[in-house]
């Protein structure tokens, strides 16, 4: 379109995307970083630019004294428009130096320069009335009406200059956009200048708000750290591994930030973390940090010899250790470093998260902040994730018959008979041919959700298993083991009294055991699901006894029947006479409250005799039994007498 011998197409186009981005930023939430402000009213400030350019370009052919005056207004406000706009790139630009945000006090100084110089420049070109003259009985614009693109070169000048002078307080990532931003706005304003009948000055300013926009304000890349996000870490990953390129990876974790989303604290560690990736990259050209979260953050590289690889890990080591000696706050966050080099046999971003997550749980870290994982740590975390997978397809098939979970059952003898009436049941794991044990796929049933189907599985199991043996020997129940996690459901009682009444099987026959490690926050969902589970006739073993932390008369306020002690007190005892007195002590408290004692894991004659004599009316152990399958049960029980036809 072509107004006065003009054509603004292309601010109208302009115009339409400014309004198209200021409404996405409203809308669509941005991140409200320190600087937001400047991209906010910088695009603000495109929109009424663009209008007033485009005012002053219909205006130009005035014919009254009040459409001069009207149109020597709109001119004015063009010119303050734009000026405010180059103050706020301006502005921007240099704030994305650390160095530059730390000094605000020179930046001002800048921009009071830069506008007084502008002001002088344009506003004795706009006094004068330079910028128009009369051709031909009418009004065009001069040279001189495109002063402040002018300027705006000048401004761009003075940008790039400080721009390589701070390179070193600019994230590699954010001067790779300036090396491409600036020599392309040069051109753009050298254009428009040569060219003033073709109007597209907008695209030197709309479409630096916009990149600063998507770039650092839509949760793509954080100004403060110079880092890009989790995302843009996976783009990385996954092209150095389709190029075949090996690979370092570090991850860093900071535990405290974890624990406790202190928002003052993370924007110090920030600040601080700015710092150590401007310098690793001067150290690295190849290395490149992320921000995954709040509290972890990844640096990645392309592995090139072994000695740069060592001496960029021990670089970045001494610098993160460096900044925690000299941290100046009292809440020092403290860091957890886990490095994973040859890379290779990764396949995907799963198992890297997977794998990285298994090694900042690793028993060394532990004791040191720093740990170089070896080609064994990715073999045993394939193993988890192998096991993993079996347990979440046990959950999501949900049969209770599932022939992957196998039942172990183990006797316990009765000191007072000399014999056998009761059995703990013991899971184990089929995975692909392999038996795994509980110590090992618990906890990972546990984290991913999958225990309470596992726990109706081996119910299940014991209950077919009591119903084909109940009418032909004499014992007196089996039990099962329960977590804790699964009496926060208050219909726990319901689900697993239906699965033994359905299987023929009265409720007496079984045991639930329970450890004693509790809070306060899970008491009263376990009271009623034991008091349910009592009234139907299913009695508690609360086992481990001696190992747990809970308050004592906690546990003995709710209804369990019989107490385990823990196999490690009884060794402790075998040397320790004061500790023996004290078992003793325990063991005739609870007899005397009616309780039974159970001790487990008597292994030899000697701790057989040890228990006897302490008092335990229970023995399980490796001495009596190791644990058997279910199937073999009743071997261990006393067959009932034949009855008379």
């Amino acid at each position: 379109m072509n107004f006065n011998g003009y054509n603004v197409a292309a601010e109208e186009v302009g115009l339409i995307f400014a309004l198209a981005v200021f409404y996405l930023t409203v809308v669509s939430r941005p991140r409200q970083t320190a600087v937001f402000s400047v991209v906010f009213y910088g695009q603000i400030l495109s929109i009424v630019n663009i209008v007033f350019h485009m005012a002053s370009i219909l205006l130009l052919d005035f014919s009254t004294s009040l459409q001069g005056i009207v149109f020597r207004l709109v001119v004015m406000l063009y010119y303050v428009s734009y000026l405010g706009i180059l103050i706020h790139l301006f502005s921007y630009v240099h704030l994305l130096s650390v160095k530059q945000r730390e000094n605000r006090d020179f930046l001002n100084i800048l921009i009071i320069f830069l506008a007084g110089a502008y002001m002088l420049t344009v506003g004795g070109v706009y006094i004068t009335d330079s910028y128009i003259e009369i051709v031909n009985d009418r009004y065009v614009f001069t040279n001189l009406f495109n002063c402040n693109i002018i300027f705006a070169i000048v401004n761009l000048l003075i940008v790039t200059v400080s721009v390589v002078a701070n390179r070193e307080a600019i994230p590699k990532i954010v001067m790779k956009y300036l090396y491409l931003f600036i020599p392309v706005e040069l051109g753009l304003l050298g254009i428009q200048l040569l060219y003033p009948k073709y109007v597209f000055l907008n695209v030197t300013y709309v479409l630096p708000f916009i990149l600063c926009y998507i770039i650092f304000h839509s949760i793509l890349f954080d100004e403060v750290t110079g880092c890009q996000n989790k995302l843009a870490f996976e783009s990385h990953f996954c092209t150095l591994k389709a190029k075949n390129k090996q690979c370092t990876i570090i991850y860093i974790k900071l535990p405290k930030l974890e624990i406790v989303q202190n928002i003052e604290l993370m924007d110090v560690v920030k600040s601080k973390m700015s710092t150590e990736i401007h310098s690793l990259e001067t150290k690295n050209k190849r290395a490149y940090m992320y921000q995954i979260n709040d509290y972890t953050y990844a640096i990645i590289f392309e592995r090139i010899t072994d000695f740069e690889t060592k001496d960029t890990i021990k670089y970045v080591k001494k610098r993160l250790d460096e900044t925690m000696m000299t941290w100046e706050y009292s809440n020092r966050p403290e860091y957890k470093m886990v490095v994973i080099d040859h890379a290779e046999n990764i396949e995907n971003m799963n198992v890297l998260s997977s794998y990285s997550g298994f090694l900042f749980e690793h028993e060394k870290l532990k004791k040191s902040n720093c740990y170089e994982a070896v080609h064994q740590d990715y073999l045993d975390c394939m193993e988890i994730r192998r096991i993993e997978r079996v347990i979440v397809d046990i959950r999501n098939k949900d049969n209770l018959d599932d022939p992957r979970v196998i039942v172990y059952v183990q006797p316990i003898f009765d000191v007072l008979n000399g014999g056998y009436k009761n059995a703990e049941s013991l899971m184990r794991l089929d995975v692909e041919g392999e038996i795994i044990l509980p110590d090992i796929f618990i906890p990972l049933a546990e984290r991913v959700g999958c225990v309470h189907t596992l726990t109706r599985i081996i119910l299940n199991k014991v209950c077919k298993k009591i119903y084909e043996i109940q009418d032909y020997y004499v014992f007196d129940a089996v039990s099962v083991n329960v977590s804790l996690s699964e009496f926060m459901d208050y219909n726990l009682h319901d689900e697993l009294i239906e699965i033994i009444k359905s299987n023929g099987v009265p409720c007496e026959k079984i045991r639930l055991e329970m450890t004693e490690t509790m809070t306060s926050d899970e008491f009263d969902a376990i009271a009623h699901n034991m008091e349910e589970f009592n009234n139907a006739g299913v009695h508690f073993y609360l086992d481990d006894f001696g190992t747990g932390y809970s308050n004592l008369e906690r546990i003995v306020s709710l209804p369990f029947k019989t107490i385990k002690f823990d196999k490690t007190l009884l060794y402790k005892s075998e040397d320790d006479p004061i500790l023996m007195q004290l078992i003793q002590n325990m063991v005739d408290m609870f007899k005397d409250h009616g309780f039974v004692v159970l001790v487990e894991g008597v292994e030899s004659e000697k701790q057989e005799m040890l228990s006897i004599k302490l008092g335990f009316e229970y023995i399980q152990g490796y001495r009596f039994s190791k644990p058997v399958p279910v199937e073999t049960v009743q071997e261990f029980f006393e067959k009932k007498p034949k009855r008379l036809a």
